[in-house]
């Protein structure tokens, strides 16, 4: 599934958030006091800073506590796909507090944020994607290895934040987030860490290539994505005995076909 584009006002904004956040002096070093682009800085506390994976791995992550009842209001951890796709994609244009304005340097409240009803970590992974980085320089990972650090990573958040220790802790995202979540909750129920884990939610996630692409070309048609016509080629050169294969199909008819309903979906806004 492809990396979601940014646009470089959202990418330039998104630079000076951080650079401003790294040297802002606080009694915590990973709190952010104040952000650039907000009109009014918000009640509730935040906290950017890196978590500790394995090796010399150390993965970004911009946390907002709950604007309700920070200590009695579960845990969220939000994952965007990609794979290599920055979770502050999530943060800044989708779920949370702030989304970025048009202009590329000032912000607004997103009044559906779900940090009004939850603690939300936004975490940057695999090493490599956003401000996450690795000493080395090795950025060549895997599924496993991914979700081995993002492990290790919530178990370096815990250490930092023990007062989350007791909240109902959920994992959630969108995407390729389809493999991250389900991998990296099962390396909870089967670890030794101490994590109040109560469960995880998937949204438009990729859970398999096969199904998705399969599902994919039935979807589109059956909701007016594109046409009779492509629908009858993908039929006559997909299909046989009434079995349909969108998914590495070695007909060429049938390949063009899907490109093409493919580059369909791609252009809707």
């Amino acid at each position: 599934m492809a990396t979601n584009k940014l646009s470089p006002g959202f990418l330039s904004f998104v630079v000076l958030c951080v650079i401003f956040m790294i040297f802002v002096e606080t009694d915590n070093p990973d709190e952010i006091k104040s952000l650039p682009g907000l009109s009014k800085q918000p009640t509730f506390k935040q906290y950017s800073g890196y978590l500790n994976a394995t090796g010399s791995k150390r993965l970004h992550y911009w946390f907002v506590e709950s604007q309700n009842s920070p200590k009695d209001d579960p845990l969220v951890l939000w994952l965007n796909g990609g794979p290599g796709c920055s979770s502050l994609d999530g943060f800044l244009s989708e779920l949370g507090p702030f989304h970025v304005n048009d202009d590329g340097k000032t912000l607004y409240v997103n009044e559906y944020s779900w940090n009004k009803v939850a603690n939300v970590i936004f975490l940057e992974s695999p090493a490599g994607v956003g401000f996450s980085y690795s000493d080395d320089k090795n950025y060549t990972t895997s599924d496993d290895e991914t979700s081995l650090n993002n492990y290790v990573a919530l178990q370096s958040f815990f250490k930092k934040f023990p007062e989350f220790a007791n909240n109902s802790f959920y994992i959630t995202g969108e995407s390729y987030g389809g493999i991250y979540i389900p991998t990296l909750s099962i390396r909870i129920m089967e670890g030794n860490a101490t994590i109040n884990f109560k469960g995880f939610a998937i949204g438009n996630g990729l859970l398999n290539y096969e199904l998705n692409d399969n599902s994919h070309v039935y979807f589109s048609y059956y909701h007016g994505i594109f046409g009779d016509d492509l629908w009858a080629d993908l039929n006559n050169y997909c299909c046989s005995k009434g079995v349909c294969n969108f998914h590495n199909n070695t007909d060429p008819n049938c390949r063009i076909a899907v490109s093409i309903s493919g580059q369909i979906n791609a252009n809707i806004p």
